[in-house]
């Protein structure tokens, strides 16, 4: 997908993926050295009076963040280390099982109810976070395309929308070698999360506004292409 495919270095695609992991996988936040930068005391003291945490709950996931924050040290230290052309299948691998054994933790740690709470309140972070980068991206859009400052506050949560989209499809698939009907079933994924997108946009812009819109976008694209 293109919002991967302009990121060529592989510190920077691994950047990215910890990036997806953080959004998609549990409440961690990366520093710009790319090491796991979140303290579990500080983020289990954020979750206890939300999901009403007792005292084994505290210590147990306090733990498997500790655990979390490790291993993906280690991954990144590994893939730093790595050849700059070496295959990057087994640090994306790691991390998703990584991600997949801190999930299966929590199901051990929190009842059901919290484990719903948790969820919800991961899934504001992740729509605070999407809107927050969806509202640079049209800070930086809106001298080329006009758009007042109501249309860019309507525009902002359907771009979070689309790019949440696009992240949850490039992490499903990332590090796997696609077959055919995967690729033609992925094209058709991200073909109608940027028609629901373009639909909106058509409610939100004027005519003319569009019309600058869809030349920026095929600018930046070109761009990318040249790049």
């Amino acid at each position: 997908m293109k919002l991967l495919s302009t990121y060529n270095s592989p510190h920077s695609i691994i950047g990215v993926l910890l990036l997806l992991f953080a959004i998609l996988g549990s409440p961690v936040t990366f520093g710009a050295d790319q090491k796991a930068s979140f303290n579990p005391d500080d983020i289990v003291a954020e979750l206890k009076p939300k999901l009403n945490l007792n005292e084994k709950q505290e210590k147990d996931l306090t733990a498997a963040l500790t655990e979390l924050a490790s291993t993906l040290d280690e991954l990144i230290a590994k893939r730093e280390a790595a050849e700059e052309d070496e295959d990057p299948r087994a640090f994306i691998d790691g991390v998703k099982k990584a991600q997949a054994d801190y999930q299966e933790k929590l199901k051990g740690i929190l009842s059901s109810s919290q484990l719903k709470s948790y969820n919800d309140l991961r899934e504001k972070v992740i729509m605070d976070a999407m809107k927050d980068l969806s509202e640079i991206r049209l800070l930086d859009i809106q001298p080329h395309v006009g758009f007042s400052d109501d249309q860019l506050q309507k525009l902002i949560p359907v771009m979070a929308e689309s790019m949440r989209g696009f992240m949850k499809i490039a992490w499903k698939y990332a590090g796997e070698r696609l077959r055919i009907g995967q690729k033609i079933r992925v094209g058709k994924d991200l073909k109608s999360i940027q028609s629901d997108a373009q639909k909106q946009v058509k409610e939100i812009l004027t005519e003319d506004q569009l019309k600058k819109w869809n030349e920026f976008k095929q600018q930046q694209q070109s761009k990318q292409k040249a790049a």
